[in-house]
């Protein structure tokens, strides 16, 4: 199953600017980033790991964080869960608050910052991973890669300053990690049905779809079946598989239409003709 994002963007945005302090060296469009990409921000523990939260901070790493020293420099977590030692690895025995995650990336990123060059591009590294030495699955010029994601889009939602354009927002989340082929299932998270933009995104995608006239079926390809994908996600029923918005009617495609039909009482053929295309406006 697709992993969908935990927060929407302007929840994230005020849980990172209730916790992150004095944003001075590391930006709130930076811990933006960073969440994004480690975690499509979901507080949870890493997947086949032991890191933790909106950014995956090791709670080897957490101990830095409850000194004089972090006191002193202001990244002091409260009441972090306690630890235990499972062989070489370090466990986090609780979970972590949504704002004890926040602050544990803002704390380790400060952490670097101080105890290292007091140099940004080095803390991100030695966030980032760059210096371990230990075996990993990314390289050194993957995790640099990744950083530089991070930057890219920091940068773009500083130019956009106020992050109020859900689509600029888009552009920017996808420079730190790329979400192309589900943006359509996407958006409704992070940018909640409230919002009169999504209305207005998912009228511009019924339009493309309810404008043409040819059947739509396995084998077709454009931006026809690219809109039918986006609106086929943002109805689909619980549990059901999220499709790549890649514009290639495949066989997933061919599911998602026939569960759309079946759903709506027409015949499940998987073929988008006229009465299919009526029901998707309803």
């Amino acid at each position: 199953m697709t992993k969908l994002p935990g927060k929407s963007y302007d929840e994230m945005k005020a849980l990172i600017s209730t916790n992150h302090g004095i944003p001075y060296v590391f930006s709130w469009e930076l811990m933006i980033a960073i969440c994004w990409e480690e975690s499509l921000f979901n507080n949870e523990e890493q997947l086949k790991g032991t890191a933790w939260g909106f950014g995956q901070v090791e709670p080897s790493e957490f101990y830095k964080f409850e000194t004089e020293q972090a006191k002193i420099h202001g990244y002091y977590v409260d009441n972090l869960p306690p630890r235990i030692k499972i062989g070489n690895a370090t466990k986090l025995q609780g979970k972590l608050t949504d704002n004890q995650s926040v602050q544990v990336v803002s704390a380790a990123l400060r952490h670097n910052f101080y105890a290292r060059k007091r140099d940004k591009m080095d803390a991100l590294y030695a966030y980032g991973g760059v210096y371990y030495k230990g075996k990993s699955s990314l390289t050194v010029t993957e995790r640099i890669a990744i950083i530089n994601g991070w930057l890219d889009c920091e940068k773009h939602l500083q130019f956009f300053h106020q992050g109020v354009d859900p689509d600029e927002i888009i552009k920017g989340l996808h420079m730190a990690r790329n979400f192309k082929k589900v943006e359509g299932l996407f958006r409704p998270i992070l940018f909640p049905l409230g919002d009169d933009y999504l209305i207005k995104w998912l009228k511009k995608h019924l339009g493309i779809v309810t404008s043409g006239n040819e059947l739509l079926r396995t084998g077709s390809k454009g931006d026809e079946v690219t809109s039918l994908q986006n609106v086929l996600n943002h109805n689909a029923s619980s549990g059901f598989e999220p499709l790549a918005t890649d514009g290639i009617f495949g066989p997933k495609t061919h599911a998602g239409v026939a569960d759309f039909q079946r759903r709506r009482h027409l015949m499940a053929d998987g073929i988008v003709g006229p009465k299919t295309r009526q029901k998707l406006t309803v």
